[in-house]
């Protein structure tokens, strides 16, 4: 490092921007090339030790004033840049931040000057405004949107002090990105992708899920924009390498030789849909196949990052047209917590919720190609198809959770749903208050043969966005007989993460059967624990339709430390039923997935008996909490359950 003037100004003196005054003790010229779809910004290391030195400052001075030595020309609209720059003023990189932008000076395009951004600019950073302990200030360059190969350009940068200065004449030139050949790269995973078609949709395609995130993390890259996409000619090179975008593909014959898109062949295609993780596979539309179901196409692509490279082998059979189910049948449900901003005065609301797609997937007994649609009911009870989960789209809801068509008053709307994830929801500005709920149905229909999966939601308008506040859960089997029986189970974990220091339950807690992801506690409690139907749902017992639909009653036995469960109907040997029973405290919860099968029928569970021997002759509620004789409702005294009036 350079040794300077210890005598220098505590302050810079005031540098001059007009470039005319300025005296230039050094023209570095800077020659750079930039790749088009390059991998990194090309760094310029601007060093201003002769500067230092000619004016007398120290390297600890430039340091702390490093925002007053650097500028840009600042190109002057109002006149035309005929020898590369007329305006006398020249403008400080730290003016705008960390970044400026260098667009072209006119038509020409031949010269680049400072200004606002366009889709024409050039990229500066300047690294932070940071000149280092060597005297080094260094900037990143890179190339604008549209910059065509062989195109070259020029620009100036000056660092100043006082009336001193250093030019770096900046001379770029865009080339193509260098490539490595297909044996300087390394396979580092790959996957098929087997589906089929159905011969009307053509080039519609179906969109086919494929899990990106693990071919990411094979290439050692963070985001898909960063991946090139090619395929291998007849000589086993590498072909059309370059940037994947939403659409990127190829056309491929039967054989998975790669050609130019002709109308009437028997061809087919593969697409990248890089941001949401799937691939979009079709065929040539029209007469070109027969659609029997013999028909098999295939062929590979691969995807790289530097010399890491994934192959993409696909297998697409064109089928027959499948017949429209003409009703549909549900065959399962979710559910879905959102919390809304109360008076919140703009459309969007804007955070990301994931929806069990998979399960969806799973009971709708989706093939590899089935895609599910996603459906609302209207006013009347209609089904309205609004879109497939493949498409980034919206449909808006009244207040009530039925579909309309446009949002009035308090309705709302859910948007770009894709493979299960709303990316974007909202409602009309500023027409929910405080404590406002909403809740309906949407339906993530298979139309392949028309089961369907049911996702109810609630709404919660709060005046700020919270955080889940389960704070642990566990799996466990619980069993249920005629007689009544107990399951025993350890509560320390649950203690422990509720921060509870007691080893038994304090009278503040409470239990509840949360029905979203943020713990809202059943209405259908009754005193003596929670009767559930076949579906899982709470049954109130005090109506004559919720004590018809009670399959089994399961409360929490606190003098024996586990779950009781009782049979009200006969439940068959071979049932299991899925709750959420959940221990909260102090606004925190500790959910227990449970598992309900009946007595006899699962191997391994030790911890399970008769509720007859877990009671001495003491009354319990069905909640295991001990009761006197003033207590009304049901009770359990030796097993047997009685009324208590």
């Amino acid at each position: 490092m350079a040794v300077f003037n210890h005598s220098a100004w505590a302050q810079l003196p005031s540098p001059t921007t007009n470039y005319k005054n300025l005296n230039v003790i050094e023209t570095v010229p800077v020659e750079l090339q930039m790749e088009i779809g390059g991998e990194s910004v090309a760094w310029v290391e601007a060093d201003i030790n002769s500067l230092l030195q000619a004016s007398g400052l120290s390297l600890a001075d430039a340091q702390a004033n490093v925002n007053d030595i650097f500028y840009l020309w600042k190109y002057d609209d109002s006149e035309t840049a005929e020898d590369y720059f007329v305006a006398d003023e020249l403008q400080p990189l730290s003016k705008e931040g960390s970044w400026w932008w260098l667009d072209f000076a006119d038509e020409k395009k031949d010269v680049f000057v400072a200004k606002g951004y366009s889709e024409n600019c050039f990229a500066w950073s300047t690294n932070g405004n940071v000149l280092n302990d060597e005297g080094i200030f260094t900037i990143g360059f890179g190339t604008y949107n549209g910059a065509a190969i062989g195109q070259k350009a020029h620009s100036q940068m000056y660092a100043i002090i006082g009336e001193d200065a250093i030019l770096w004449d900046i001379n770029v030139e865009v080339v193509a990105e260098k490539v490595p050949t297909f044996e300087e790269c390394t396979l580092v995973g790959e996957v098929t992708v087997v589906t089929d078609n159905q011969l009307s949709n053509g080039w519609n395609g179906r969109a086919v899920r494929w899990d990106l995130d693990a071919a990411l993390t094979a290439l050692g890259a963070s985001s898909p924009s960063e991946l090139r996409c090619f395929y291998l000619n007849e000589d086993g090179e590498m072909t059309n390498d370059y940037q994947t975008y939403d659409g990127l593909g190829y056309w491929m014959s039967m054989d998975g030789v790669q050609q130019p898109f002709t109308s009437g062949t028997k061809s087919w295609f593969a697409q990248v849909k890089s941001e949401d993780g799937r691939i979009n596979v079709g065929h040539m539309p029209g007469d070109v196949f027969t659609g029997d179901g013999t028909e098999v196409c295939k062929g590979s692509f691969y995807l790289r990052y530097g010399t890491n490279i994934y192959k993409l082998n696909f297998e697409m059979t064109v089928i027959p047209d499948k017949e429209a189910p003409t009703e549909f049948v549900e065959k399962g449900y979710g559910e879905l917590y959102l919390q809304g901003l109360a008076n919140y005065n703009d459309w969007s609301v804007g955070y990301n919720v994931q929806l069990d797609y998979e399960k969806a997937l799973e009971v709708t007994e989706a093939g590899p190609s089935d895609v599910l649609t996603l459906y609302a009911k209207t006013p009347e009870g209609e089904w309205n198809k609004t879109t497939t989960t493949t498409v980034a789209s919206g449909f808006w809801m009244t207040a009530d959770g039925k579909w309309c068509q446009y949002g009035n008053g308090n309705a709302y709307f859910f948007e770009n749903v894709n493979f299960g994830v709303i990316g974007n929801w909202g409602h009309v500005p500023g027409e929910d208050v405080p404590g406002t709920t909403y809740t309906g149905e949407i339906y993530y229909v298979n139309e392949a043969n028309g089961y369907y999966y049911t996702i109810r939601y609630r709404i919660d308008f709060v005046e700020e966005i919270g955080e889940n506040n389960v704070v642990g859960e566990e799996n466990i089997t619980v069993v249920v007989s005629d007689d009544g029986a107990l399951t025993e189970v350890d509560i320390t974990p649950a203690l422990t993460a509720l921060g509870i220091e007691e080893t038994e339950i304090p009278d503040e807690a409470t239990w509840s059967v949360p029905v979203f992801a943020t713990i809202y506690g059943e209405d259908n409690y009754t005193g003596e624990g929670y009767a559930f139907d076949a579906e899982g749902k709470t049954c109130n017992i005090d109506t004559e339709e919720g004590a018809g639909n009670a399959i089994y009653r399961i409360g929490y036995d606190a003098q024996d430390g586990g779950f009781y469960a009782e049979a009200w109907q006969d439940i068959p040997a071979d049932a299991q039923y899925s709750i959420k029973i959940a221990l909260g405290y102090g606004g925190k919860y500790y959910v227990y997935n449970i598992t309900v099968v009946p007595a006899g029928e699962v191997d391994g569970i030790t911890t399970t008996r008769s509720i007859q021997s877990a009671f001495d002759g003491k009354a319990y509620n069905l909640s295991g909490q001990s009761v006197d004789g003033s207590y009304r409702g049901f009770v359990i005294k030796n097993g047997k359950k009685y009324i208590q009036k």
